[in-house]
């Protein structure tokens, strides 16, 4: 499901027969690994083709994140894969950005959504989204963020449907994202 959207240039195709795990790593890894009870999967008759991953304590996941699984991860993916491999894995090798912690008082949680380009449904997709805010909710969670790029248009669509806005935040952000809050 994760290569589906991908349009990438022929060297990274190449990493990614080699690595077939590297992009399921890079978008659910730390979600499946530090958070799965908050992990839900949307299934077609052609196999998963979406994804909603929360963390309800989105501070201690992304500190747990950074000290545990992105060195074994890094572990796992070397830079040394090569030219096409260095850019695919470039996300695991650089700093990750620390979330404003005015941000983490107001939206304690973090959450991720993701379908294929082949789900035409938008209802379940709203579903599985609406799962993931409802089991966040239960166990406590006031509010939930996210980050987007500026280019998707997509994403931030559908995110702005679901009630979250844009944080007016200073954050050292890469270019071209921004950080999306909802309250629960």
């Amino acid at each position: 499901m994760c290569r589906e959207s991908l349009d990438c240039d022929p060297k990274v195709a190449e990493i990614l027969v080699a690595h077939p795990d590297l992009l399921g790593d890079r978008l659910l890894g730390s979600f499946l690994s530090l958070s799965p009870e908050y992990t839900f999967v949307l299934e077609d008759e052609d196999g998963p083709c979406g994804y909603a991953a929360g963390a309800l304590h989105a501070e201690g996941f992304l500190q747990q994140r950074d000290s545990s699984w992105l060195p074994a991860i890094r572990h796992k993916y070397p830079p040394e894969l090569g030219t096409g491999g260095a850019e695919a894995v470039l996300f695991f090798h650089a700093e990750p950005l620390a979330v404003p912690q005015p941000v983490l008082r107001r939206f304690p949680s973090l959450v991720q959504l993701g379908t294929a380009p082949r789900v035409l449904d938008v209802g379940a997709s709203r579903s599985l989204a609406l799962c993931l805010l409802s089991a966040l909710r239960a166990n406590g969670s006031r509010g939930v963020f996210c980050q987007v790029s500026d280019t998707d248009r997509q994403q931030l669509s559908f995110y702005s449907k679901l009630g979250f806005v844009a944080l007016p935040v200073a954050w050292g952000s890469s270019p071209g994202s921004q950080l999306l809050g909802r309250l629960l």
